[in-house]
C-alpha cells in the first residue's frame, strides 16, 4: 500500500490505497466488497486530506516499467527476516531517473552463491544497491548476485555518514568503525590512496 505521505509512489490497477473509513474514493479508484479503496488505473494517488478523496492522477507521459533483465539502482526501505524490501528509482540505460518508485523484493537467496547467517550482513535500510530486475511484474524479485551487483553506496548504523571502501570492507570516518556488506564492484565512494 502506498504511503500517504509520500504521493509520488506509483501505483497499479488493483492495488489498495486505504480503506472507506479514511477517504471517499474519487476519479480513478474504487471501493471493493471489504471497504478498501483501489485503484482502477496506473498513476499517482491524490489524497485530499480536508475532503477525505483519494483519487489518481494518471500518467500521460509513456511509462518505463523496469523489465526481467534490466539493471536498476534501488534503496532499501524495510528489512525482515530473509526478504528487503526496496524501492526502484533508476533503471540503467535510460537517460534519466524516473520520478517514479518501484517497488522490489530481495530474498536472502538472490543475495551471493556463499553462505549467509542474516541478510544484515550483505543489506541494511537506506543502503542503495546496484541489482539485476528477475521478473516483468511488480513487486520486482530482484538479485545481487555476482561481483557487479550488490550495495554501491552505504551508510554507517550508529551515525549515518556515508561508509567508504577501503580494502573490500566499508568504513565510517567518523566513528572509526567497520561494517559488512555485500559490496558491488562499483561502489562509490574509495578510499583514497
Amino acid at each position: 500500500m502506498p504511503n500517504k505521505d509520500n504521493e509520488d509512489e506509483l501505483v497499479f490497477p488493483g492495488d489498495r490505497l486505504c480503506v472507506i473509513e479514511e477517504y471517499l474514493p474519487g476519479f480513478g479508484t474504487y471501493e471493493d466488497s471489504t471497504g478498501n479503496i483501489r485503484s482502477q488505473v496506473i498513476g499517482l494517488p491524490i489524497y485530499d486530506r480536508k475532503g477525505h478523496v483519494v483519487s489518481i492522477k494518471k500518467v500521460t507521459q509513456r511509462l518505463i516499467l523496469p523489465q526481467k533483465g534490466n539493471v536498476v539502482l534501488a534503496r532499501v526501505m524495510d528489512v525482515k527476516g530473509s526478504i528487503a524490501s526496496a524501492k526502484i528509482f533508476a533503471i540503467e540505460g535510460r537517460s534519466t531517473r524516473s520520478t517514479y518508485l518501484f517497488s522490489g523484493l530481495l530474498h536472502i537467496s538472490k543475495i551471493t552463491t556463499s553462505f549467509l547467517r542474516s541478510i544484515y550482513d550483505a543489506i541494511r535500510i537506506c543502503d542503495v544497491i546496484r541489482a539485476q530486475v528477475l521478473t516483468s511484474t511488480p513487486p520486482y524479485l530482484l538479485s545481487i548476485k555476482g561481483k557487479d551487483f550488490g550495495v554501491v553506496l552505504a551508510y554507517c548504523s550508529s551515525c549515518l555518514s556515508p561508509l567508504i571502501l577501503r580494502n573490500m570492507n566499508l568504513y565510517c570516518t567518523k566513528c572509526k568503525r567497520s561494517e559488512r556488506r555485500k559490496v558491488a564492484y562499483r561502489y562509490y565512494i574509495r578510499m583514497r590512496s
